[in-house]
């Protein structure tokens, strides 16, 4: 037994990597005080994340009711033609966090849906645990980038040299997966309990997935288009695998027992044709892992994306240094 005397919660707070004045953008709130009781809520609960997460390079929080609205009027600090939306196939986007540049530092701002973030003036009970693990979930976020741009800087965000097109796009198949695996990893803890929902979600992906990829190919055959089809193909197999990886990596944070997940581990036991792929991307995000932040080229990433470019293969949609060949 230690003799060590316990840390007060100040104390434990005092060592946040949190910035000390969070700024936060609230909308559509009906009074001040509502808002602002959320605010210094929410700005606790991020310091105390700060505590096991790097958080220095945290922007600023938005919390809006008209969510899709207020990710349009982030300030991403750059020129970009990609426009922020929440998603809405398979698990309806409720909070994001996007990259933005303040002085030519990257940083990151996380944006909640309002109605959903309330939740944490609940203080206990399912809605509570779900919005605080959504809390911790982002702020992996920005933990990761933060670790992804002192690691390779230059890169996210930016203009940057892959040297071949095949390399850019193959980074970018695979950069999803990773960015939600990390995160997952890193919050698992604050509430266990999420491997259900990453569990549901998993299996949604996986339903349908092949009448999906056969859609595109038949769309193929009828207008020709190739690219067209290779990002339709690509971005099944890139979705259902970043699925994947939420599973995965929560359940990695909380020490690999596949056994919290049980239909998930009767997939993998199963002998449907994609098992092996998820057990290859485990595999692949692990070794990734094994050498946080400590990575010294994009190219330690690029076996995620070779497993997209890999499934789509199996279609006949094959992209190689020398173009892309649909037959």
């Amino acid at each position: 037994m230690s003799d060590a005397p316990e840390q007060t919660i100040e104390e434990l707070l005092a060592t946040s990597t949190a910035p000390a004045n969070i700024p936060f953008h609230l909308k559509g709130f009906a009074d001040e005080k509502t808002a602002t009781d959320l605010a210094n809520k929410t700005a606790t609960y991020i310091n105390f994340i700060g505590t096991r997460m790097n958080l220095e390079d945290l922007d600023g929080v938005t919390v809006a009711y008209d969510y899709a609205q207020a990710l349009t009027e982030i300030d991403r600090g750059y020129e970009t033609s990609h426009v922020l939306t929440a998603s809405t196939e398979i698990a309806h986007g409720v909070a994001m966090a996007p990259g933005v540049f303040r002085d030519g530092v990257l940083k990151t701002h996380l944006a909640f849906n309002a109605n959903v973030l309330m939740h944490l003036m609940d203080g206990e009970g399912e809605g509570f645990s779900h919005v605080y693990y959504q809390l911790a979930h982002e702020c992996g976020h920005v933990h990761d980038r933060t670790a992804f741009d002192v690691a390779i800087p230059g890169l996210l965000q930016r203009p940057y040299n892959f040297g071949s097109d095949l390399a850019r796009i193959q980074f970018g198949l695979g950069w999803g997966s990773w960015c939600e695996y990390a995160a997952t990893r890193l919050s698992a803890s604050f509430y266990p309990e999420q491997v259900a929902h990453f569990e549901e979600t998993f299996f949604a992906a996986l339903d349908g997935l092949d009448d999906r990829v056969e859609a595109a190919m038949d769309a193929f055959s009828g207008d020709g288009d190739g690219w067209k089809c290779f990002n339709a193909v690509t971005g099944e197999y890139d979705r259902f695998l970043t699925f994947a990886s939420y599973l995965l990596g929560h359940l990695n944070g909380l020490g690999e027992d596949v056994d919290l997940a049980p239909k998930f581990k009767e997939f993998l036991q199963s002998g449907n044709w994609l098992a092996k792929h998820v057990i290859d991307l485990d595999k692949t995000v692990e070794e990734i892992w094994s050498n946080y932040g400590e990575w010294k080229s994009f190219e330690e990433f690029d076996g995620i994306g070779e497993l997209v470019l890999l499934l789509a293969a199996t279609d006949d949609v094959h992209l190689t240094a020398d173009g892309l060949v649909i037959y």
